[in-house]
């Protein structure tokens, strides 16, 4: 045999089948393969016949499965060692590398060297892919001796094969999802920047005309997790996925992506980018625009234009289009990475790192100050302060102030874009909470769904807002809505739990909140809910074990100690006084409020929630339709406090 021209292939022992499956396909056609259970005969040295097979090869091809991922140490991981060190000695366009994935294991979670990453991947789990493969490895090895980056594409690309281009029907719209690129730098502090990638993509995605994008909550919940393409496709309803990985080292990034088709697993197009920080712009709008050309093009039977029927294919088209959707960032990289960061503590949604967004937006703005994006997400990042990060204290000044600020930025977003509809969203919780105005909120909500109809966060917030205001026919049309685009969004899900609760479906309430449960089970949004629902059925330990429950999950210990105790020493009327005694250890007057009427202090919670109004808490919106407030309904300064709270009559 003339080792010289050889494949070798490399596998986890678990996986033998599928190497012997993969080694007889390449023999048949014509190539020589090196199989150790095959070539390797009683006498030989193992550890020396292995060495020199892998020095000697011409390609060398890891076999990657869960099977791979789930053995830190093998023999396999010492070849794919002695392979790396052999490429070091190679020119950078040799094609030696052929990575192969079997079974479910996708490339971002593949626990594999770096250097596999520099080629393209190949998925191979049906007899009819692994001839193709072999075909097209063949053809590699006719023209290895090909230089630069014909030798690269003549690697065979994950997704060739007879069914790897299956047209859509003319009337179907691509979809996409966007997964969290894999944070590869050698500092965790660097996943801001490989989120950041990923949603500036899908962010832009998404402002592309004829593609369906899945909403980041949904897309990026895979994180971390060894999900199949197939699973995040039909969890998400989309047909492609776009995964990819990022490595960071000072000014230097390297950027590897992947658009794989959902119903087998075919790679439609992958790319390495090894670009400085100053050239990101450039990558992400060569990634977007290589995105919607596949899509229109492999999808749609050669559509490229927004309409399904127009099957000419013009690039000046779709870089017209990238640009647009572009037209709201920095041309400062320093800027635009300030944002990136703010963005990913944003997500995060604590009180500390709410805060720390707002700084970074507020530094991002100071470099730049027509930096549309920056001054949205500091709109809706001084929002979240308001309600969540900055005024645990429910000072009601500081909550007006911080509110107001929102709404400065959200002005300044609009002036800068007046298509955006995140600052509309902002500005309709300014006039309903700082305003007391509840017309003019969902008037300002009515903006953003119109220049959104499809945005999933909108919805949410339209959904939302009807639901306090009574109209639960609608609000549930509109939240449906939004969980049929985002289905994974704990949000929504909390939201529909909540609206079932308030429209006197308890058990619906508990369906949706375990449903909710299944995909976060440390929401603690979810666990102050449940509380909510046995506080209305009665059961008051569970409603206060819940609630301390919630507490420990937001990160504060002290309060959920203050919850047990003050029910262990006298039960449920002592707990309510507790309440009431204690506000400082984060009960908001609203809380307060709740504990009064059900010890039938009547004055006194009319007083109180006369003081939530006072004091700008957005729990406000529950005056008209939540059930702990039932016992006043009947008392003629309801009608009144619902006026002072901006209801429209």
């Amino acid at each position: 045999m003339n080792d010289t021209r050889a494949i070798f292939l490399s596998y986890a022992s678990q996986d033998a089948d599928a190497a012997r499956r993969i080694c007889e396909a390449l023999r048949a056609a014509g190539l020589e393969v090196w199989f150790d259970q095959s070539e390797l005969r009683g006498g030989d040295a193992w550890d020396a016949s292995i060495r020199k097979q892998i020095k000697e090869c011409a390609l060398f091809v890891p076999i990657i499965s869960s099977n791979t991922n789930a053995r830190e140490e093998g023999y396999f991981r010492l070849e794919w060692k002695l392979a790396v060190d052999r490429s070091h000695l190679m020119a950078d366009n040799k094609a030696f590398f052929v990575p192969v994935l079997i079974g479910a294991v996708t490339e971002t979670v593949a626990l594999v060297p770096d250097k596999f990453r520099e080629r393209q991947w190949s998925r191979l789990n049906d007899d009819g892919v692994i001839a193709t493969f072999a075909v097209r490895v063949s053809k590699l090895l006719d023209g290895s001796g090909v230089s630069g980056i014909n030798a690269l594409n003549a690697a065979p690309a994950l997704g060739f094969g007879p069914a790897a281009v299956a047209l859509a029907k003319p009337d179907d719209m691509p979809s996409i999802a966007v997964l969290a690129f894999a944070n590869r730098s050698a500092s965790a502090d660097d996943e801001y920047f490989s989120d950041g990638l990923a949603d500036e993509l899908l962010n832009v995605l998404a402002k592309i005309k004829g593609l369906r994008v899945a909403a980041r909550t949904s897309a990026f919940s895979f994180k971390n997790k060894a999900t199949t393409v197939d699973e995040i496709g039909r969890t998400l309803n989309v047909t492609t996925v776009l995964e990819g990985s990022v490595r960071k080292s000072g000014n230097r990034v390297r950027i590897s992506v992947q658009l794989v088709k959902v119903v087998d697993g075919y790679q439609l197009w992958s790319e390495t980018y090894d670009r400085t920080l100053d050239d990101i712009f450039a990558v992400q709008d060569d990634i977007a625009q290589s995105v919607v050309k596949e899509l229109r093009t492999a999808l749609m039977g050669g559509a490229a234009s927004p309409s399904p029927s127009s099957m000419q294919y013009v690039a000046s088209d779709v870089a017209s289009e990238i640009a647009h959707a572009t037209s709201t960032r920095s041309d400062s990289p320093e800027a635009q990475r300030l944002c990136l960061q703010a963005r990913f503590y944003f997500n995060k949604r604590r009180p500390d790192d709410v805060r720390r967004g707002v700084e970074l937006c507020e530094q991002a703005i100071a470099l730049d100050p027509n930096y549309t994006d920056a001054h949205a997400r500091l709109a809706h990042g001084l929002l979240h302060k308001a309600f969540y990060g900055g005024a645990m204290t429910f000072d009601g000044a500081t909550v007006l102030a911080l509110l107001r600020h929102a709404g400065v930025a959200a002005e300044a977003a609009l002036r800068l874009d007046p298509t955006l509809a995140v600052p509309h969203m902002v500005q309709s919780w300014v006039a309903w909470i700082a305003d007391h105005d509840g017309a003019a909120s969902m008037r300002e909500l009515r903006a953003a769904q119109s220049l959104a109809p499809t945005d999933a966060e909108v919805l949410r917030n339209v959904g939302y807002r009807q639901m306090e205001l009574g109209q639960f026919e609608k609000a549930e049309a509109a939240l449906s809505k939004g969980l049929a685009l985002d289905p994974l969004s704990i949000a929504l899900r909390i939201n529909s739990a909540m609206l079932a609760r308030h429209a006197g479906q308890p058990d619906e309430s508990l369906r949706r909140l375990n449903a909710a449960l299944d995909i976060d089970e440390g929401s603690w949004w979810a666990h102050d809910q449940l509380s909510r629902l046995a506080r209305d059925n009665g059961d008051y330990e569970k409603a206060v074990e819940y609630r301390a429950r919630a507490a420990e999950l937001r990160g504060d210990n002290a309060s959920a100690k203050y919850h047990r105790d003050s029910f262990a020493t006298g039960g449920w009327k002592a707990y309510l006084a507790a309440i009431i005694r204690e506000p400082k250890h984060s009960f908001s007057r609203y809380a307060i409020a709740q504990a009064q009427v059900d010890l039938g202090n009547v004055d006194a919670a009319f007083a109180t929630l006369n003081d939530v109004v006072d004091n700008y808490e957005q729990h406000s919106g529950w005056f008209k339709v939540d059930s702990a407030l039932a016992p006043l309904r009947a008392d003629s300064r309801y009608a009144a406090l619902l006026k002072r709270a901006g209801f429209p009559e």
